[in-house]
């Protein structure tokens, strides 16, 4: 059973410090684009929605686990577990983009200034 909880253990441990804002902007860590690289403000907010989202994702996929008994016998099922993990990831990942991409001109957010 820790085998099927680990990958969605592992995201919402890192999903955490991407909601709550600890993570600053940086190269390695983070939902990174050239957007939030720039504009601090928008690289929370960025992240904070991918904390959610991820963390959401992974809640969804441990209930499925519970809800579907099958998804704990044997290999077979094991593998389709996985397969759900990861797809909860992919859409997640999905929305995430998809929803920045939409708050890429946010009101309400300075944007940097150019250097002359």
């Amino acid at each position: 059973m820790f085998v099927l909880l680990f990958l969605p253990i592992a995201a919402v441990l890192y999903a955490l410090p991407l909601l709550f804002g600890w993570v600053s902007p940086n190269r390695f860590f983070g939902f990174r684009n050239a957007k939030t690289q720039a504009n601090p403000q928008l690289w929370y907010r960025a992240n904070r929605i991918a904390g959610v989202y991820l963390g959401v994702a992974m809640l969804v996929c441990v209930a499925l686990e519970f809800a579907v008994p099958g998804l704990h016998r044997g290999a077979a099922s094991h593998i389709a577990a996985l397969i759900v993990q990861i797809s909860g990831l992919i859409i997640a990942n999905a929305l995430i983009t998809f929803r920045v991409l939409q708050i890429g001109g946010m009101r309400g957010v300075s944007r940097p200034q150019a250097r002359r």
